[in-house]
């Protein structure tokens, strides 16, 4: 085995291993058998897990296809989760022992939608030309 598909078993390992990790943290998270502040806290550790595949993509020159797809997909999971821990939160007295209330899930819900935009879709023409004239000011 050459060291290139020595590398590219032990990055679909990596892979596989931060796609269960998540679904372990995502069942948890939407479980109920856990206090909220427990599973708010899972969140946001399944959200680090899927900041570090991003990075680890930034430094890829060219990612496979199915890092890219795992990558979706974790956001994609974090996203949904998030969504259902904001229409839990009924008072943010349930947050206040880690010193966050229900805006900090939501900056962070936003945080994941801009960086799903970002790395999942395509700008529509009108779309890049606002972001150009935004980036750039003027006429774009």
């Amino acid at each position: 085995m050459s060291a290139i598909e020595s590398l590219t078993q032990a990055t679909k390992e990596r892979w596989k291993t931060a796609g269960r990790f998540a679904d372990v943290l995502e069942a948890e998270v939407k479980a109920r058998r856990s206090p909220f502040i427990a599973r708010v806290v899972t969140w946001f550790n399944l959200c680090r897990i899927t900041q570090d595949v991003e990075e680890q993509l930034l430094l890829a020159t060219e990612p496979p296809p199915g890092e890219v797809q795992l990558h979706r997909a974790l956001l994609s999971l974090a996203i949904s989760s998030g969504e259902s821990l904001l229409l839990e939160c009924r008072d943010n007295a349930e947050l206040a022992p880690l010193g966050i209330g229900s805006d900090s899930i939501r900056a962070k819900l936003d945080s994941l939608r801009i960086t799903f935009e970002q790395w999942h879709t395509e700008a529509n023409p009108a779309r890049q030309q606002a972001i150009l004239r935004e980036a750039f000011g003027g006429a774009a």
